[in-house]
């Protein structure tokens, strides 16, 4: 079944009113029609089963005739600190580490990163990313995407583990013991140019334990997945749902 976004307060008596991307997608892409049922997630943990009443161009009605309680989210909150990539790159990572179940992506400028476009549409298009990859994954609470740090405020990285992927790392490699199964783990995730002497420094002084991931030279985009792939697999987060 079909799942779209809807805004918590677009619920009025029983009816949900689609907008926007939304209405347009339901309309002119799919081409549903009245009668047709769909899922709704309203982004706080609620899911709605529901019937299409009415299509318009100005927006679709939507009767609501469940309510239910997503299964809860692990206890173990990661967080994506990634390095500015190029456009499709990032996008790439946004859109894998929301269908992995990643807590928060946090965009950093670096030394090498490529930090280029105008700054809201950049936003904006990260969340329309975000949450069509929930719609996917069928995640019921979206990423949260945080406004773009610069390296000197990773200070604010505070708690939980920290962990950062690092190719010059040659004798640690990731364990169990790096990571919070019911707590927060920090992934700090490199640019395509690799990070700065100093900004290695930087994070270690913040508490940064720089890991491995293996003898091969991976893309940025690549080791990011990898990364995630990994603690979520530390953290219990693949297990089978109960």
């Amino acid at each position: 079944m079909r799942r779209f976004f809807i805004n918590p307060q677009s619920i009025q008596s029983g009816i949900a009113t689609l907008s926007g991307v939304e209405s347009h997608h339901i309309t002119s892409v799919l081409r549903l029609e009245p009668g047709s049922a769909i899922e709704l997630f309203d982004g706080t943990g609620f899911v709605y089963g529901g019937r299409i009443e009415t299509v318009a161009r100005h927006g679709v009605r939507v009767r609501i005739l469940s309510r239910s309680d997503a299964p809860p989210p692990s206890a173990a909150e990661i967080i994506l600190v990634q390095s500015f990539l190029r456009e499709k790159k990032m996008d790439l990572v946004i859109q894998k580490a929301t269908e992995m179940g990643i807590h928060m992506f946090q965009p950093l400028k670096t030394r090498y990163s490529e930090v280029r476009g105008h700054h809201q549409r950049q936003f904006d298009r990260w969340n329309r990313i975000m949450l069509e990859a929930c719609k996917q994954s069928r995640r019921a609470r979206p990423m949260l995407i945080a406004e773009p740090l610069g390296f000197q405020s990773l200070s604010v990285a505070d708690g939980g583990a920290k962990i950062m992927f690092w190719e010059g790392e040659k004798t640690v490699a990731l364990n169990p013991e790096h990571v919070s199964p019911t707590g927060t783990t920090w992934l700090l995730l490199g640019p395509e140019g690799g990070f700065h002497p100093e900004e290695i420094d930087l994070a270690r002084q913040f508490g940064f334990l720089t890991v491995s991931l293996g003898g091969s030279v991976l893309r940025a985009e690549t080791a990011s997945m990898a990364a995630m792939a990994i603690v979520q697999y530390l953290v219990g987060a693949l297990a089978p749902p109960p």
